[in-house]
């Protein structure tokens, strides 16, 4: 197969590698947003944790304190402390979703980069062989050349043309 063809046959195999490196990429950008929302979510419930931890110390020093006031105001405290562990131990237990989560989009991460990294190297080394392909196709069209104003520079013959009586 001369190389014009196979420049011919390459080009669309270039074009389908660009494109997937093109998909490569974005792939590897929609994982990484996906890896900084999961993190920022774990982020909000670990500031959530700390923040019923710091209510609950609030409500156990008020009582270490010694119970002053009403009745009604003690048993609001209560309540108030039994609500706060509640939405604590349910922000525990999300917690450890979010933990999961967010290794989960670590691992989508570190497959989408090794797709990238794939999809480059295909890429490159198509590219490249079509790059030496039209190299090669180009210096052998300049060789053809050169050799064609060497034979012209050369003597010329001069057909004979016969003279009509």
């Amino acid at each position: 197969m001369n190389p014009r063809r196979q420049i011919d046959i390459l080009t669309p195999v270039v074009r389908l590698r660009e494109r997937r490196l093109e998909v490569a990429r974005q792939q590897v950008v929609a994982t990484r947003q996906v890896l900084a929302a999961a993190e920022d979510a774990l982020a909000a419930r670990e500031r959530a944790i700390a923040a019923h931890d710091a209510a609950l110390a609030r409500l156990d020093a008020w009582f270490a304190e010694g119970l002053t006031g009403s009745a009604a105001l003690v048993e609001g405290a209560l309540a108030r402390r039994d609500a706060v562990i509640s939405r604590r131990d349910q922000d525990l237990a999300a917690r450890d979703d979010d933990r999961e989560a967010v290794q989960q989009a670590r691992e989508d991460l570190d497959l989408a980069l090794q797709a990238l990294v794939r999809a480059q190297g295909r890429f490159e080394a198509m590219s490249g062989q079509k790059d030496r392909l039209r190299l090669a196709w180009l210096a052998a069209r300049d060789e053809r050349q050169q050799q064609d104003l060497e034979d012209a520079g050369g003597p010329r013959s001069v057909p004979a043309r016969s003279v009509a009586p």
